[in-house]
C-alpha cells in the first residue's frame, strides 16, 4: 500500500506545486517526472518494508550518501503529503463554510489542528536530534 500511495502523493504534489507557479510542464518531462516518482514510491516501499522487518535502525545502515539518501526520500514524501493535505484543506475548508456544513466543517477544523501539531512534532523531534549529534 505504501507505493501507490507515495506515487499518488508525489505526482499529485508536483502538479500542484507546477500550478502554484505556473509552469507548463511538457508531455515528455511529464512522463519522466512520472517514472521518477514511480521509482521513488517502490524505493519508499522497500525502505517502509525493511524498517517493519528490521526496526527503524535500518534507515542508518550503509554510508553516509545512502543515509542521507533515505532521510531525503522520506523528507521529499513528507513534504508531499503536506503539500497535498494543506490544498485539500485550502478547497474544502471555504466550501464547508460557505455551503454551512457544519460536520466538514469540524473535520476541517481538527485537520488542520492535526496537520498543524504533526508540523510541530516532526520539527521538534529533528531540531532536538541534530541537537544531540552534535
Amino acid at each position: 500500500m505504501l507505493g501507490p500511495l507515495t506515487l499518488g502523493l508525489l505526482v499529485v504534489a508536483g502538479r500542484i506545486v507546477a500550478g502554484l507557479i505556473g509552469v507548463a510542464v511538457p508531455d515528455a518531462l511529464g512522463t519522466i517526472g512520472f517514472s521518477v516518482a514511480a521509482l521513488l514510491a517502490l524505493w519508499l516501499a522497500l525502505e517502509g518494508a525493511m524498517v517493519q522487518r528490521h526496526g527503524l535502525e535500518t534507515m542508518d545502515r550503509g554510508g553516509s550518501i545512502q543515509r542521507a539518501a533515505r532521510y531525503l526520500l522520506v523528507a521529499v514524501t513528507t513534504l508531499a503529503g503536506l503539500i497535498v493535505s494543506v490544498r485539500f484543506v485550502a478547497l474544502s475548508l471555504p466550501w464547508a463554510f460557505e455551503t454551512q456544513n457544519t460536520a466538514a466543517q469540524v473535520l476541517g477544523v481538527l485537520l488542520v489542528a492535526a496537520l498543524v501539531t504533526t508540523l510541530y512534532r516532526t520539527l521538534t523531534a529533528a531540531r532536538k536530534g541534530y541537537s544531540s549529534e552534535q
